[in-house]
């Protein structure tokens, strides 16, 4: 039997296993049957990345001559994270932009009516072209995407300081998901106000002497869930707010100095209802653990990673305080395998590094990575 004798449907299964854009491209040229049977196909396609991802609505692409953008656009009509972040001039992306022609791109942003988000690192904001974004992953804040920017929920920039933030932060009032890598020297004076910001994300593991990621925190007063990356050993700790729906907290610290126990237990006095916390590199002693389940009424998951003074009478402390008081609290310290435990009890939290993660759940997509391992992008369910 022939390949083209095979049922429309038999082709289709098949043609579902082709994730790289060159194959895809390839076998649409192929004959009317397998143009239509190609597009039919490309309609489930929802995310357009730069590395190999074999699942039916991802595509892949790599190596590409320049094609005609409309065909692009026809192939794919469902397009919902698109990304343009590789510099090395082999993508047909890429060689649009050495050409500089960036308009080729920016036909097939704009044609997209379902695009929600692109990850573009390159120099050419094409994020411009598209006035309907709701997550953005960038370098930088370009003047073009500040004009729509009451429109994001999801922003991650990889090369700004809380203060420069802080300078364009009113173009962005509806940000649910805010994630910062900040490079320079950073400081955090009383900001605006985050209303809607439930999940903060900041890198600020440049050379300082003051952390002022709680600061920031303290502006938004909605927040749920947070994920700092510090090597600051002291913190910036308002001492008279409180966090009312901050729930999920990590902290990873690779400072040469210790945090001072006084700093850590004033901030945690200012989150009263957190449930979840993830302690990486903090050098704490078995004592502090038992004032941490005093401090933290609410608590039920504790996990201190990477701190060798925590053993097994902190465990026994934390059990036995549970049984007095009625309590819940799942405990993890052993470095040896306190990762693969963790994964094992909690199923529902994820340690697969992901660009982006189906689903706005920073417990299950988060908690259990390290900072470079987060999704740039939480997808919601209904996208």
């Amino acid at each position: 039997m022939l390949i083209n004798e095979l049922p429309d449907d038999c082709l289709l299964t098949i043609f579902d296993y082709l994730n790289n854009l060159d194959d895809l491209i390839n076998c649409y040229k192929v004959c009317i049957k397998w143009s239509y049977l190609i597009a039919k196909r490309t309609k489930k396609v929802k995310y357009l990345m730069e590395c190999p991802i074999y699942a039916s609505d991802y595509v892949f692409y790599e190596g590409l001559d320049l094609i005609d953008e409309t065909t692009l656009s026809t192939l794919f009509p469902n397009i919902i994270v698109f990304e343009n972040s590789n510099g090395d001039d082999k993508t047909f992306f890429s060689k649009c932009m050495k050409a500089k022609d960036a308009e080729k791109v920016g036909s097939f942003v704009r044609n997209h009516e379902s695009l929600k988000g692109i990850i573009n690192f390159l120099d050419v904001p094409i994020e411009k072209y598209c006035d309907k974004l709701e997550m953005l992953s960038t370098h930088h804040i370009e003047p073009d995407i500040l004009q729509n920017g009451s429109n994001m929920r999801q922003l991650y920039i990889g090369n700004v300081t809380l203060d420069d933030f802080k300078r364009v932060a009113h173009y962005f009032p509806n940000l649910e998901k805010l994630r910062i890598r900040d490079e320079g020297v950073h400081h955090f004076n009383k900001g605006p106000v985050f209303e809607k910001l439930k999940i903060a994300e900041l890198d600020l593991s440049s050379p300082d002497e003051i952390c002022y990621a709680f600061q920031f925190m303290d502006s938004c007063p909605n927040l749920q869930s947070a994920h700092i990356y510090t090597k600051d050993h002291r913190f910036f700790v308002d001492g008279n707010s409180k966090l009312e729906c901050l729930q999920d907290l990590v902290l990873s610290y690779i400072g040469p100095s210790r945090i001072d126990w006084n700093d850590l237990k004033r901030l945690f006095m200012e989150y009263p209802n957190l449930k979840h916390l993830r302690l990486d590199r903090l050098w704490m002693y078995d004592e502090h653990i038992e004032q941490l389940v005093h401090i933290l009424p609410e608590l039920v998951l504790l996990h201190i990673h990477d701190s060798p003074r925590v053993t097994q009478r902190a465990a026994d402390y934390v059990e036995n305080y549970c049984k007095r008081y009625g309590r819940s609290i799942k405990f993890y310290f052993n470095d040896d395998d306190d990762y693969n435990q963790v994964a094992s009890e909690w199923p529902q939290l994820s340690t697969e590094d992901e660009e982006f993660s189906l689903g706005f759940d920073f417990m299950k997509h988060c908690f259990l990575k390290y900072f470079d391992a987060l999704p740039y992008f939480l997808i919601p369910i209904d996208y």
